[in-house]
């Protein structure tokens, strides 16, 4: 800890035991305990130890930290000074070892572990344990374990656990008594599930679980995923595009009546089932694929189908492809293309549409056939902006010609904005047709915003549009 703030003292004033570098007061070491602890918070753990030598007033306040963050990255950079400080730590984990053994009796509120070289099972067992036994509010555990173990069941019946974040590449077993009374947040990180019926058991024994986030984990032991939590509001699921051999593959049952947000990706090699879900307020939805299959496509349906009632959508380009390009492409390995078409569901209550990538030539169709099933979109954006490739061509044109007879959005938004000849095409026929249009806000890149002649050139052309009388055009 280099910097120790100090005050002049007075020619009269007796200088105290505590008196620190030169002739000065330490102030700061003259607070309370709380205070102490206050200014500790902000530093990370290893600073926050390092605090010791300061004086004997320090030499224990760090064991009291409630908020634990150790990772092996940060070790490895301080490791000669972390040593001098505690020479019994020649390895990381020692150094775990001796921050929670020397721990006091106050609670641990956060603890957060980060370790890239393999950790001995039993080893972090102990962690898990100590920090349980000091009523761990929040446990964060990123770490290479490779092997199948078992966490120890404390885990799986500590009441002071808000939120669990586990991120372990191994086989997660649960114990047969599961009662997380007080758990409200969990997420799971490449681990792969043991078998149905725990995994289910798990999630049905979180009686107040509002957010669950199951990222590129292992399905292959796993038949059906059945996710009934009457308390849940966040949902993620969440598939590597490049784990195609792992995939989630399996029936996916999600029974949510108050959820309120749903981030889906998948490569759909399994169905995906939402039910009676009327609560959901914000979606987003990515379906990358590798063929349009029928199967694929069908069940691309049904998730668009599970989530009708949402409020605000955010998709993806495969999203578009998927599932709604198939009314101006003609597939032929998909003989009933037409039907499968139809039965696209309507989003009465949707009033926000994002695409979240960069737009092209080929999404024009699946956007419009999406407008055509929201009566209700008030606002529309590009938060990628186009795709440096995007070709405004003729089919392009009769395609936006279209959005007279299904478009109501009042706001447009364009990021990354050049003020390109095919991003002026598109914008000048969405002015022309989109007639109850009140604002149009396009981010400029910096190549447009500090060229000040070209901008001026590209905002009289758009103010030279026909469009609503009512439609303003902002560039910012």
């Amino acid at each position: 800890m280099d910097d120790v703030v100090l005050l002049p003292s007075s020619k009269h004033q007796k200088l105290s035991k505590d008196v620190t570098y030169g002739e000065g007061m330490d102030v700061i070491s003259s607070l309370s305990d709380n205070v102490l602890h206050h200014i500790l918070s902000f530093l990370s753990t290893a600073d926050s130890i390092r605090t010791s030598i300061l004086s004997r007033r320090w030499q224990y306040l760090w064991t009291s930290i409630s908020d634990i963050n150790l990772d092996d990255i940060s070790w490895s950079k301080d490791i000669d000074k972390i040593k001098d400080q505690c020479p019994m730590c020649h390895r990381f984990s020692d150094f775990v070892d001796r921050v929670l053994l020397l721990h006091d009796a106050s609670d641990i509120r956060r603890l957060h572990l980060n370790i890239l070289d393999p950790v001995n099972s039993s080893r972090l067992n102990s962690w898990i344990s100590a920090a349980i036994r000091h009523n761990v509010q929040e446990l964060n555990l990123g770490l290479a374990v490779r092997t199948r173990f078992l966490l120890p069941c404390c885990l799986f019946t500590c009441e002071s656990l808000l939120v669990l974040k586990l991120f372990m590449q191994c086989v997660l077993k649960p114990p047969s008594f599961i009662y997380l009374l007080s758990l409200k947040t969990l997420v799971f990180d490449n681990l792969t599930f043991f078998d149905d019926e725990s995994t289910q058991h798990l999630f049905s024994n979180c009686p107040v679980l509002q957010e669950l986030a199951l990222i590129n984990c292992g399905w292959k032991n796993i038949k059906t995923l059945t996710i009934s939590v009457p308390t849940l509001k966040r949902l993620t699921i969440e598939d590597d595009r490049s784990l195609w051999a792992d995939a989630l593959s399996c029936v996916v049952k999600v029974h949510a009546p108050n959820l309120i947000y749903l981030k889906f990706t998948s490569t759909l090699k399994g169905h995906f089932h939402l039910c009676g879900i009327s609560s959901l307020v914000n979606a987003s939805i990515d379906l990358p694929h590798q063929n349009l299959s029928q199967q694929h496509i069908s069940r691309a349906i049904g998730v668009l189908t599970g989530i009708c009632n949402v409020k605000s959508l955010t998709v993806s380009a495969d999203t578009l492809l998927v599932c709604l390009l198939l009314v101006f492409y003609n597939i032929a390995s998909i003989s009933d293309a037409e039907d499968i078409v139809g039965h696209l569901p309507t989003f009465p209550n949707m009033t926000g549409l994002e695409l979240n990538e960069e737009f092209r030539s080929d999404l024009t169709g699946g956007l419009i056939n999406l407008l055509e099933k929201s009566p209700k979109l008030e606002f529309l954006d590009f938060a990628q902006g186009f795709d440096s490739d995007y070709i405004h061509d003729h089919e392009v044109c009769l395609m936006l010609e279209r959005v007279p007879s299904c478009c109501c959005f009042k706001r447009f938004s364009l990021s990354c904005f050049e003020g390109k000849p095919a991003e002026m095409h598109f914008l000048k026929l969405l002015l022309k047709n989109a007639t109850v249009l009140e604002k149009m806000s396009l981010y400029c890149e910096p190549i447009l915003s500090e060229d000040s002649e070209k901008e001026e050139e590209v905002n009289n052309q758009l103010r030279g549009f026909p469009r609503s009388e009512s439609c303003v055009i902002e560039l910012l």
